[in-house]
């Protein structure tokens, strides 16, 4: 197929968000099976906003592509937007589709799907064509798609950063065609507690419908639905996921979050880091190989055109690619500060880093938009025992066994609740166990990444005992000094 023949004419296209179906062609805009009244002008506004969601449009921009042959006031532009957000906004939820910008514009933030009028495939198929290359993913993906062969749920599950929003947008772009329903896509991230039924019925076309009237309607629909990230509303979503398994079993869903649902008929898909460069590479060509180097190459490039890269800058890249761990959010955030201060002028700030990579794409999540953030939003989920553990732990900068991790934490009887927090610290995202075959002597070990132990550090001032901490961490240290850890007799 040619690519003219791929791109849709404005007046045959078809938007989908959150329910919301919005027909180009018969200016039309409809929510499940009821239509949404608008006048025309407002109408107009936003198939503009729609057609470039993410980005930001200036007023003049908008008042030219809805007043293109009339003088009008910036009041006129104000009072269409407003009519827009009260045919549109979620006051249950809190959801808004328009962003003002200050200074610049406003900016359709919604999660938007297109599809071509009378085309076979449902309204939130995300086309293929639109998303950019997941790179280190493919195999990540080819047994996500086996999985939904036999498993009612999966949930994809990592760290802050770790692209679980994009591999499951790429897998709803690859798996939809083989749903007779096609797919829907449901983002949770605004919802707050109590509303996730309430938001996923009115995505599915049924406004106001609770769970045990929601899932018989489900009962025989062979649909692919993605509910994307779940970790703040946990509780619920493992509700509506167990019910999906154990009634609607044509239906098969795809759960994003920091953490696993933990529910009957769910299978879990870590995502691990992109890999680096091995040492034995020595030319760009075969460091580009590697899917973390690719990655970082490839979003420095689009940051300037002046950034150019060969054979000598091998050694910095695997070097930068392993100092953040592989993580897709931080690889991005780095490439785009490239331009500024170069490969060498990154790896000489790695104290810096939550400092310096601030800069993301303007229509991303907030907590997408910064390491900070995403991190910020993962420490927020804690409990006060699990924020405690995760700042002693910045101690650490080689991995640690669960035996270290407690004798460090506090002088505590109580070492089992340490030991349970720790592993509820690996079940967030937030630890990650070593590979198989790096065990310590007291057994299997954990590792903070890069990134996380710097936001950890920071935290660790604000504990009343951190000077204990490190004591403790000190005379932790001398234990072990005492034998060779099994790693290090293999090396002797």
């Amino acid at each position: 197929m040619s690519r003219a023949s791929m791109v849709m004419t404005s007046e045959s296209q078809v938007y989908v968000f959150d329910g919301f179906t919005l027909d180009v062609g018969r200016r039309s805009l409809s929510r499940g099976n009821e239509d949404v009244v608008l006048g025309s002008r407002a109408l107009d506004l936003l198939i503009a906003l729609v057609e470039q969601a993410g980005e930001v449009l200036s007023r003049d921009h908008l008042v030219s592509r809805v007043w293109p042959s009339t003088f009008v006031e910036e009041s006129s532009l104000r009072v269409h937007v407003a009519a827009l957000r009260k045919a549109l906004d979620d006051s249950a939820t809190g959801r808004r589709y328009i962003a003002n910008v200050p200074g610049r514009g406003y900016s359709f933030v919604g999660q938007v799907s297109r599809q071509r009028r009378g085309s076979a495939a449902s309204p939130a198929e995300v086309e293929r064509s639109m998303l950019p290359p997941l790179a280190g993913r493919e195999s990540t993906l080819a047994t996500l798609a086996t999985m939904l062969q036999r498993c009612p749920v999966v949930s994809i599950v990592g760290p802050a950063g770790m692209g679980k929003t994009s591999t499951a947008q790429r897998a709803l772009a690859l798996n939809a065609p083989g749903f007779s329903r096609g797919a829907r896509w449901v983002d949770l991230s605004q919802v707050r507690g109590g509303g996730v039924v309430a938001h996923v019925s009115g995505a599915l076309g049924w406004p106001g419908a609770d769970l045990p009237r929601l899932i018989p309607t489900l009962r025989d629909t062979d649909l692919l639905l993605v509910l994307d990230n779940c970790e703040h509303v946990l509780e619920e979503a493992a509700a509506l996921a167990e019910a999906i398994a154990a009634q609607a079993p044509r239906l098969r869903l795809i759960c994003t979050s920091r953490e696993p649902l933990n529910v009957a008929g769910e299978h879990v898909l870590r995502l691990e880091p992109l890999a680096a460069a091995p040492g034995t590479v020595r030319t760009l060509a075969e460091a580009l190989q590697s899917p973390a180097v690719a990655l970082f190459v490839e979003r420095a490039r689009a940051a300037s055109d002046n950034v150019v890269f060969d054979d000598t800058d091998v050694p910095d890249l695997r070097e930068l690619c392993r100092q953040l761990d592989g993580v897709p959010l931080a690889l991005e955030l780095a490439a785009w500060r490239m331009p500024a201060v170069g490969l060498k002028g990154l790896l000489a700030r790695p104290d810096d880093w939550l400092l310096l990579l601030t800069r993301g794409r303007r229509g991303a999540q907030l907590r997408h938009q910064s390491l900070r953030a995403a991190i910020d939003w993962s420490y927020g989920l804690l409990d006060d025992l699990e924020r405690r553990v995760l700042r002693s732990l910045a101690v650490f900068d080689a991995p640690f066994s669960l035996t270290s991790a407690v004798a460090v934490v506090e002088r505590s009887p109580d070492t089992a609740s340490i030991e349970d927090a720790v592993l509820r610290l690996v079940d967030k995202s937030l630890l990650q166990p070593c590979p198989q075959g790096c065990e310590l002597d007291d057994g299997t070990c954990y590792r903070l990444l890069n990134t996380t132990r710097l936001y950890a550090v920071e935290r660790l001032a604000e504990l009343p005992d951190d000077g204990g901490v490190r004591a403790r961490h000190a005379l932790e240290l001398q234990r072990l000094a005492g034998r060779p850890s099994a790693m290090a007799a293999a090396a002797m």
